[in-house]
């Protein structure tokens, strides 16, 4: 399905009434410093690389940092190549799996020694092995192609150095001690100073996260609106997500950067792709190019799969040999960083919205325990702990046992076991209170499902969730099995999907004066890509097709507006955050209005955790207003609880205020048919927002947790802990 959409320029209060492209407002005076007409940084020409370099420079620590990461990753890769040719050519595996060796001119042998596993001879038979030298060739142009990569990153971050020297007066000792907040604040100073874009006078915080993330903001909304292929059928265990780095790294290439793809530039969008007229010719050069893209995977695998393995091999086999468990430890997927990635959310944003929900995260799947499971897992442990034990106090007595035949095998493997077994024993410590686990993770990832809330006791949604918070085994397994199956979804997934790429570049893509083509989803616009089920009702004008899913617009925009406090919004989006603003103001004066007052409440409560008493003590005023500042803000002076009102709780907005609101709306909407609908009562208009109307006023009881209807099975037992408490605090 697609829509006739129009391409159309996005002018902003700085344009000129010209429509030229590209060209720099007349009114703005070129060169106005003395500073300026010396500078080297007066009008950049690629602003994009320009600015994720400066991004990068900030987030890696500077020059040095940066030479040395490079320096050691092309090291590693020549260790890789080397040792394994070394490996395969030199050694004697019969000698190897042997027990003894022969001892030459007598019919007596003996212990194998560490040098009779090696033969250097073989070095010299090396030109002789056509396969061996095949993947030598493809390694030395693989080596060069990185070391020259190197070195260009090396000229490029050293003019980065001297830039942020000359331009943001920041020294590469002071790096350390700036936020990026800090460089957006002097980059804008700069602007003023030398101009380095001349197509605008002033830059925003928005035009920079837009150089950083043109293409990164196309793959968010193609993975909101279900656009790419992601997922895999597999023989008796259904659909999986599959998204990896491979995998993700060719749908760039194919869509963005690589040989004919719809951008002709970093920041220019082919006008091929503006008019609908042309749409069955792009879709077939598409569908070709993905061919011809398939065909290349599938020709090279073998080659990326081998790397692969040895790469995989090299890095975690220190890191099993001392935390055995490693595999069994969970990790957000590729796929999950771009599902709760919001538009315009930088990659370190991203990353600590993500840590600060790990260990939620990790709560709510250690609940889903199998019963069976866990009594066989401690039934192994048992044994092969027993084993284990009796094996380790005997070598202790007797050092000489350690040289048995397969000795080490056996304690290893016996090892081994027993830390695998432990990772199905479920902590006799864990809660099983799966919806205030999910509440607790909704608060950082900030984007999911109506039925991961309402309902996180599912299998369903536990089986839903763990596919973007799965075990490190599987991610490890997913990149190996990257190489076999990228051709085959590129082929037989991606090529179908040619024709709605190709509509969707057309009817998402605007022109931002001073910035180029961007995706219109980052715009966060609420008029144009707004829901009306979040709080966008009365304003968005956007139907099905053209709506981001799970409220991503709205989310994305309160989350950009609170990590920039200085940026500006436009007239829609400043007037949408205010009805929030006072939705939000208006629920809180509901929950407080009905319940008794707060300071009554205090005499239940000690400022110390370890006099606290039931939750059914406390009013469910304080209770929501405890439950809704952020982390950080709980914890007092020496490990204290510090008790918030519901009045120094608003200060300000977050995401998870949207998603009360957003559910709150839907137990209203289904709580009031029946009285809409009675004969005699009048049709009411349906709300735009909270704010507009009076839905709060209209509960008799206030909600524990926002996404909880009372009654529902999943309400928090009452005899848990006074104050639930933001995680991690």
């Amino acid at each position: 399905m697609s829509l006739k959409g129009e391409y159309h320029r996005l002018k902003t209060t700085e344009d000129s009434e010209e429509d030229e492209e590209d060209s720099p407002p007349t009114h703005v005076q070129l060169h106005t410093t003395n500073f300026a007409k010396g500078s080297r940084w007066n009008h950049v020409e690629n602003l994009d690389e320009f600015f994720e370099k400066v991004y990068q420079y900030q987030q890696n620590n500077g020059l040095a940092a940066i030479a040395l990461a490079d320096i050691m990753e092309i090291l590693q890769f020549v260790f890789i190549v080397s040792f394994t040719t070394f490996i395969v050519s030199c050694l004697r595996f019969r000698v190897l799996w042997a027990d003894k060796v022969p001892i030459v001119e007598t019919n007596m042998t003996r212990d194998v020694l560490f040098s009779d596993l090696f033969d250097l001879s073989q070095l010299k038979m090396i030109p002789d092995s056509f396969t061996l030298v095949f993947f030598l060739m493809m390694a030395v142009l693989f080596g060069v192609h990185r070391t020259c990569r190197a070195g260009w990153r090396f000229y490029k971050f050293w003019e980065m150095r001297n830039f942020y020297s000359d331009a943001l007066k920041i020294a590469p000792h002071q790096l350390r001690d700036c936020t990026w907040l800090d460089v957006v604040k002097r980059l804008k100073e700069a602007q003023q100073d030398v101009m380095i874009n001349i197509r605008k006078q002033d830059l925003t915080e928005l035009d920079i996260y837009h150089r950083i993330l043109r293409f990164r903001n196309y793959m968010v909304a193609f993975v909101n609106k279900s656009i790419l292929p992601c997922k895999i059928s597999i023989p008796f265990l259904g659909n999986k997500l599959f998204f990896t780095r491979g995998l993700l790294f060719n749908y760039e290439l194919l869509l963005f950067w690589g040989p004919g793809a719809p951008f002709k530039s970093s920041y220019h969008l082919d006008e091929q792709y503006k008019s609908a007229i042309r749409k069955q010719d792009l879709t077939k050069k598409l569908q070709f190019r993905i061919t011809l893209l398939a065909l290349v995977n599938l020709l090279f695998f073998p080659v990326v799969l081998l790397y692969q393995v040895l790469y995989s091999f090299f890095s975690y086999a220190e890191v099993v040999k001392r935390e055995p468990g490693v595999f069994g430890k969970r990790s957000w997927s590729l796929y999950g960083k771009h599902f709760f990635r919001n538009f315009n959310e930088l990659d370190h944003e991203l990353d600590m919205r993500l840590g600060f929900a790990y260990k939620s995260a990790t709560r709510y799947v250690d609940t889903f325990t199998s019963p069976l499971l866990a009594i066989l897992a401690k039934n192994v442990v048992f044994f092969a702990g027993s084993l284990l034990g009796v094996l380790v106090v005997m070598t202790i007595i007797q050092e000489d046992l350690l040289t048995a035949h397969n000795m080490l095998v056996i304690i290893s493997l016996l090892g081994l076991t027993v830390t695998v077994g432990v990772l199905f024993i479920p902590d006799e410590n864990t809660v099983r209170c799966p919806a205030q686990h999910m509440a607790e993770v909704l608060k950082h990832v900030q984007c999911m499902p109506d039925l991961w809330k309402e309902q996180p006791h599912l299998v369903e949604v536990y089986a839903e969730f763990t596919q973007m918070f799965q075990f490190k085994v599987v991610t490890l397994l997913d990149d190996l099995l990257s190489p076999v199956v990228t051709p085959f979804m590129l082929y037989f997934q991606l090529r179908p999907r040619a024709g709605d790429i190709i509509d969707f570049f057309r009817n998402f893509t605007i022109d931002v004066s001073g910035v180029g083509d961007v995706c219109s989803f980052a715009e966060m616009n609420v008029k144009k890509h707004g829901h009306p089920n979040w709080m966008s009702g009365g304003m968005t004008r956007a139907n099905q097709y053209e709506q981001a899913e799970l409220g991503k617009t709205e989310v994305s925009l309160i989350n950009f507006a609170s990590k920039n406090p200085q940026w500006k919004p436009n007239e829609d989006e400043t007037v949408f955050m205010s009805q929030l603003k006072e939705s939000v103001e208006e629920m809180e004066s509901v929950h407080t209005s009905k319940q008794q007052p707060v300071e009554e409440s205090l005499r239940y409560i000690s400022l110390d955790h370890s006099m606290m008493q039931s939750q059914s003590s406390v009013p469910d005023s304080l209770k929501w207003s405890v439950w809704n500042i952020r982390p950080g803000q709980l914890e007092g002076p020496r490990g204290q609880v510090t008790v918030v009102t519901v009045e120094q709780g608003t200060a300000a907005m977050d995401p998870i205020h949207l998603h009360q609101l957003h559910d709150l709306q839907k137990h209203t909407a289904v709580t009031q048919p029946a009285a809409q609908g009675s004969p005699g009562s009048s049709q009411r208009p349906a709300r735009t927002n909270v704010a507009s109307s009076s839905p709060l006023s209209e509960l008799k009881e206030p909600l524990l947790v926002p996404w909880v209807v009372q009654g529902s099975e999943q309400q928090q037992p009452a005899d848990k802990t006074v104050l639930d408490m933001p995680p991690d605090s």
